[in-house]
């Protein structure tokens, strides 16, 4: 099995240390593991189907019409008022 040593500093560590006062957890590895344990349930399905029905459409709409893509830098102009 894999093994991975994490080192929390300051308000992170502070808020694993209360969680492991507050919630009977075991030890802080249970805590991180039920953590995104949580993480991967709740956000898998929306990251799915934002790929669904916002990227994948949009991936499909510049390859049928490339010539309607911007480069990187008209992105960047865009974004920062340049344009």
């Amino acid at each position: 099995m894999p093994e991975l040593t994490l080192t929390l500093k300051g308000d992170a560590a502070s808020r694993l240390e209360r969680l492991l006062r507050t919630a009977a957890y075991p030890n802080a590895e249970a805590a991180v593991a039920d953590a995104l344990e949580a993480l991967e349930n709740n956000l898998a399905p929306e990251l799915d189907a934002w790929l669904r029905d916002v990227v994948g459409p949009r991936l499909d709409a510049m390859r049928a019409s490339p010539g309607t893509s911007l480069t990187a830098d008209q992105v960047r102009a865009r974004v920062f008022g340049k344009a």
